[in-house]
């Protein structure tokens, strides 16, 4: 899988418009994983404005102008609405595809979009990477099915900031990175007591 150099880039509008409206948080939050952020994406209600979808899927799409992009794949319902966004404003269009549960629990590729990923680079997309679990899954259909992954990203990775193993790029890390609760420098000082996350 090739990397991507190139830093993300937010229009200075963006991080306003996202604490104006509560979609993003600073404080100091725990989150399930263990990982510790001075900052909190309501990734519910992120999706639910299209403005605020549309400029950071044009943010996260602009990391990868220079690769061609044929399929943009997605783990759950959580993160398929960033990824239509993001698939629109790749060059060409990009299709997309995301898992869809299963009755009796996990997730599944439905087998009529397969030939979208057969054969196809595709982008893996996702709204928050937690643990780091679900966005293995998708790397690991997506080969499985002959797709080739030329690039992961998400909105936060909470995995990559704390040092955990990663190719993925989240879109805030750089402005808010995560860190085991042993070494978080929030805890550290002890002004704050850190917010549980539910996720």
């Amino acid at each position: 899988m090739r990397m991507i150099a190139t830093p993300p880039v937010l229009e200075p509008t963006v991080l306003p418009y996202l604490k104006l409206d509560g979609l993003l948080r600073e404080g100091h939050f725990a989150f399930r994983s263990g990982s510790h952020s001075a900052a909190l994406i309501d990734r519910d209600r992120l999706l639910t404005d299209p403005i605020a979808t549309s400029r950071v899927a044009y943010a996260m799409s602009r990391l990868f102008f220079g690769i061609k992009v044929e399929t943009v794949a997605c783990p759950s319902i959580w993160g398929a609405g960033l990824a239509q966004w993001v698939a629109y404003f790749l060059e060409p269009r990009a299709k997309v595809v995301y898992a869809t549960p299963l009755p009796e629990g996990g997730r599944t590729i439905a087998p009529n979009v397969h030939s979208l990923i057969s054969g196809k680079r595709v982008l893996l997309v996702d709204n928050v990477i937690l643990s780091g679990t679900t966005m293995s899954w998708l790397r690991h259909q997506v080969e499985e099915l002959g797709g080739e992954v030329v690039g992961e990203c998400a909105l936060w990775d909470s995995v990559a900031s704390a040092g955990l193993a990663t190719s993925a790029i989240g879109l805030f890390n750089h402005l808010y990175p995560a860190w085991p609760a042993e070494h978080c420098p929030l805890c550290a000082t002890g002004d704050t007591h850190p917010e549980s996350v539910p996720y």
